[in-house]
This record gives C-alpha cells, structure tokens and sequence, in this order.
C-alpha cells in the first residue's frame, strides 16, 4: 500500500510539476487506456481466484486502475480525489489484510474456505472484514463509494471524451461486486465450517480494527 501512494504522489509531481503542460497533454490517451485495461484485468482475474491474497492483490491491481482515472482526468479535481481515494483504500486494505492474517494464521491455509462461519468464530472480525469488502466495492456511505465518486466526478467534469471510459470503469465495479460479496457469501451463508472454535482478538489488535473502520466510515 506504501508503495502504491508513493508511485502516485510521484506519479503527480512529475506530470504537474516537472513536465511542460503540453507535453503531458499528450499522454492523456495513453493513461485513460492504461486505466481501462487495468481495471478491467484486476476485476476479471479476481473472479476466479480462491486464494484470499491473490484475489485482494487482483483487487489492488483493479483499484490503481481507478487510481489512474483521477490521473488522467489531469485536473486539480482528479488529484484531490486520488489523495482522498488513496487514504480511504489505506484504513479498508488494513483492515481486510489484518483479519485475513488473524485468520489464516489460526487455519494454517489460504483458501477462501477458511473465513467460513467467521461471523460465529469471532462477529468482530467478520463485522470488520464485511465492511473492509463493502468499502472495496464501491457501496456507499463508505470511503470507497466517495473515492470512486470523487474520481468518476473528476473524469466526467473534462467532457465526452471521458465518458467511455467511466462505462468501462462502471463495468469494472459491477464485476468486483461479484468476488467481493462472494467474500461476505462465505463469512454469513457458507456451508457448515470445518472449525468452529472461537478466535481470540486481543484489546490493541481490536484498537487497530476499531481505528480502520472508524477511518472507513
């Protein structure tokens, strides 16, 4: 997630402050394409994975796509809304990856299977893990609803030329919705989980939940 701010904080300064305005003019095209078929390929490689970190690492690929739309939107609107999108994706991918470490760690295993019946083992950790996926898609009154707002709102403000690539963008969202509530599916109404004992939380690991769905809300 480190990282990722940095190669967009980066990412801004160059093409706002380091380059002629006309030069980065021209590369308009090339980031609505890039942003298009990063989206896309995020959210399509995410459907069929099993694996809960290579899904959320398709999903992260998804996201810096949506990131993209604020970056070729080359607005003072589209960099605010990138910073803002990129600190609501902080408090919801730190929370998504905090449970799935608690989890895994007590499971031994990776699969999706292994937040199954989570909402018996522990309410806490699935409560966190079902917003942290809400958030992801894009449902409001969470901060990924806003950020994605924010940075479609940027992308329609620069005219027509923007508008096919809010559909491919809008297509994209449609599809995360599909592997992300297929997360919730397992959490609530998956078949009968092979564990079922409880999963301690300790009070600072609660602390630090409590932080990211407070920054998430």
């Amino acid at each position: 997630m480190g990282s990722k701010a940095a190669g967009f904080v980066l990412l801004l300064r160059v093409l706002f402050g380091a380059l002629p305005l006309e030069l980065v003019g021209r590369w308009k095209l090339l980031l609505m394409g890039m942003s298009a078929v990063t989206i896309l390929y995020g959210n399509l490689c995410a459907i069929p994975q099993r694996n809960l970190k290579r899904l959320l690492g398709y999903s992260s690929i998804a996201n810096a796509g949506y990131l993209l739309l604020g970056v070729a939107a080359m607005s003072a609107a589209g960099k605010v809304a990138i910073l803002f999108y990129l600190g609501g994706y902080l408090f919801t991918v730190l929370a998504a990856f905090t449970v799935i470490c608690v989890v895994l760690r007590a499971a031994e295993a990776e699969d999706l299977g292994a937040l199954a019946g989570l909402n018996q083992r522990s309410p806490l950790l699935a409560t966190t893990m079902t917003l942290a996926m809400v958030s992801l898609a894009g449902v409001p009154p969470l901060a990924g609803f806003f950020g994605k707002f924010l940075l479609f709102k940027a992308a329609i403000e620069q005219g027509p030329a923007y508008y096919w690539l809010i559909g491919v963008a809008m297509i994209g969202v449609v599809i995360s919705l599909y592997y992300y509530f297929g997360i919730i599916r397992v959490i609530y109404w998956s078949p009968e989980p092979v564990d079922r004992s409880p999963l301690a939380v300790s009070m600072p690991l609660k602390f630090s939940l409590g932080t990211c769905v407070a920054g998430m809300l």
